[in-house]
């Protein structure tokens, strides 16, 4: 037997039924199938006592599947004539009780149907594994009600009530003590009288109205209007429950407010307050937002953030439009920049801590940013930036974005300043500088020089290079740079170079190093990866000379190579090549020290300074 009405099927197979008022019946069937939208099921070797009196047919004691059996089911059938019918039906379902009323009237021009019924003490673990779920969910419909009257192709005529209670409920790796779930429907529109969670010390609420939608899209964006509130004092665990890593939130924060979504235009208010948080390993001691939404645009009236003795505040405007251009204003007070730096700890070690000011004035997507950096017993170092930063703009199209970038540091007493780098490179020296950025990061303008002071090398450094002074000048001229000196030592030489900086695109940076000290190549065999270089003291001159070491890479990668070019030999036959070397290695600081090696590179000893011999005095006597 097949019975069609629209999208639904019911479909049985080697059924058969038998009933009379005297005696008890049999049903039974080889296999039923439900197919609905909704709802899709196949039960098989059904077997049922079966009752009639009075125009009802009764089914009793049927097993539709382990968990779910069927107590009762009564079909009224005595209104048959006048174009109605009834059922009634209880049910023992995983663990819980279901019970229900369906009547159907299609007497009139319009079909009506009539649905009542309750549920209590579901076992959801029970339902999943009977029903074959993907993914294992526990947990107990405690209690549920739902009522329905009318026909869904009449939906303005359609009434309909909703209650539900889950407790227990886990779902992958979400979990909640409670949901509460109640709704109504009527005159198309439905009243949300509640959406309740709880989670341990976790509480939300959110309640409203909103339009019944005329079609399925219209579900993607409904007319929406109502109050949402939340007290949420674990916020990893509240996170978790909508897909979440827990791991990546933490703390307390409470949420109240209206939203509005008429029209397909947002609209409302929420006041956002938070203590102890954490976002993806962020830690922000205390938050307090008050945000305005708008047809178009976000407004975030106040923000106020702050972590141990930092503080970060602003307002501003985000158009929700296609363009998404926002403007505001920032500020930040900072303790201690190197907390917000992704460097090791150790390399901060000397506990000097770096404060710093920022503002920053946002209009249509164009940052301009002014500071101040305080070093440890140095001069105010200040800079000023100014970029477009549109939303979605990737590392690829910032670096082709035009901006401008000043910096000023007068005097960075290195002795006393927190070192960036770990290794530790400088223990001593004066850094000073003035530089102007302009153009584009690929393909810059700059301007203004830089210039180290009686650097002293941490013997940290010795990890790379050998090196226990060094001292320098760098001018920058457009889209190139002079080494006017960089005067280098070791703990047996010391070296006089000079040499220029060619950045016309930063993937492809060339740095010339050369001077008027011989350097010698010492590196007998062929290196694959080179992650130190050595400089060694020779007695002698060697030949052929190292005339220039080149440096080649892109400024934002690790591809870098080192070049030595040979000095031309007087007389020699050959033609040089200006721009060729004569070996080349790459550069792989950051790799397995065990698949790397050493660049030895040779310079004349230091010359030492002897003391002048005292001649006699006068008149004094030679010993014989």
């Amino acid at each position: 037997m097949r019975i069609e009405n629209g999208p639904t099927l019911v479909l049985l197979r080697n059924g058969f039924l038998s009933a009379n008022q005297t005696e008890a019946g049999r049903f039974s069937a080889a296999e039923v199938m439900i197919a609905s939208p909704w709802f899709h099921q196949t039960f098989s070797q059904l077997r049922g006592a079966t009752h009639w009196e009075a125009d009802h047919l009764t089914i009793a004691g049927l097993t539709l599947t382990h968990g779910l059996d069927l107590q009762s089911a009564t079909a009224d059938l005595s209104r048959l004539g006048n174009q109605r019918v009834g059922l009634q039906f209880d049910a023992d379902a995983f663990g819980g009780k279901i019970r229900g009323n369906i009547s159907h009237e299609w007497r009139s021009q319009h079909s009506n149907w009539k649905i009542a019924g309750g549920a209590t003490d579901i076992s959801l673990e029970q339902t999943s594994e009977a029903f074959g779920f993907a993914d294992r969910v526990s947990g107990l419909l405690h209690a549920g009600n739902f009522t329905f009257r009318g026909n869904l192709a009449e939906p303005d005529l359609v009434t309909a009530s909703l209650w539900s209670e889950l407790t227990g409920l886990t779902w992958r790796n979400r979990t909640a003590e409670a949901m509460m779930l109640g709704a109504a429907l009527y005159n198309r529109r439905i009243q949300l009288q509640q959406l309740y969670i709880k989670q341990q010390a976790n509480q939300f609420t959110l309640n409203g109205e909103a339009a019944f939608p005329s079609s399925v899209s219209g579900w993607l964006s409904p007319d929406f209007r109502g109050n949402v509130s939340a007290s949420i004092d674990q916020l990893g665990d509240f996170a978790a429950l909508f897909g979440a890593n827990a791991g990546d939130f933490a703390g307390k924060i409470t949420i109240d407010g209206a939203m509005d979504t008429r029209d397909r235009k947002f609209g409302g208010h929420l006041m956002v307050e938070g203590a102890s948080l954490t976002f993806f390993k962020t830690a922000i001691d205390n938050l307090s937002a008050k945000l305005n939404l708008k047809a178009t645009d976000l407004e975030i009236e106040q923000l106020a953030m702050t972590h141990k003795n930092d503080s970060l505040s602003g307002q501003g405007k985000i158009d929700l439009s296609h363009e998404h251009n926002y403007s505001g204003t920032l500020e930040a007070r900072l303790n201690n920049l190197i907390d917000y730096l992704s460097i090791p700890r150790e390399a901060a070690g000397k506990g000097n801590q770096i404060p710093a000011d920022v503002q920053a004035t946002i209009d249509s997507g164009k940052w301009d940013v002014r500071g101040v950096i305080h070093m440890p017993n140095s001069s105010p170092m200040s800079f000023t930036a100014n970029f477009p930063l549109p939303v979605g703009t990737d590392w690829n199209a910032f670096r082709i974005s035009p901006l401008n970038i000043t910096l000023n540091f007068p005097s960075v007493f290195l002795a006393k300043a927190p070192q960036l780098f770990h290794p530790q490179i400088f223990s001593d020296g004066i850094l000073s500088g003035n530089i102007s950025l302009s153009e584009t990061l690929q393909h810059p303008h700059i301007d203004g020089d830089i210039q180290l002071m009686n650097g002293k090398m941490s013997g940290d450094a010795g990890g790379s290079i050998n090196l226990t002074e060094a001292s320098g000048r760098i001018v920058f001229g457009g889209n190139r740079a002079s080494i006017e000196f960089l005067n280098l030592a070791t703990k047996s030489t010391d070296l006089s170079l000079r040499g220029e900086i060619d950045f016309q695109d930063t993937n492809n940076v060339t740095v010339r190093i050369d001077g008027g000290m011989p350097i010698f190549d010492l590196t007998s065999h062929q290196i694959g990866c080179m992650n130190k270089i050595e400089f060694a003291s020779v007695p002698f001159t060697l030949a052929p000379a190292v005339a220039e070491l080149q440096f080649r890479g892109s400024l934002f990668q690790s591809d870098w190579t080192i070049g030595l070019k040979e000095r031309t030999i007087a007389g020699s036959s050959d033609i040089p090549d200006p721009d060729g070397v004569t070996r080349e290695f790459p550069l792989c600081f950051s790799s397995n020290p065990l698949e790397t090696a050493t660049l030895l590179l040779g310079s004349l000893p230091r010359s030492e300074a002897h003391p002048a011999t005292t001649p006699p005095k006068k008149g004094t006597k030679a010993r014989q």
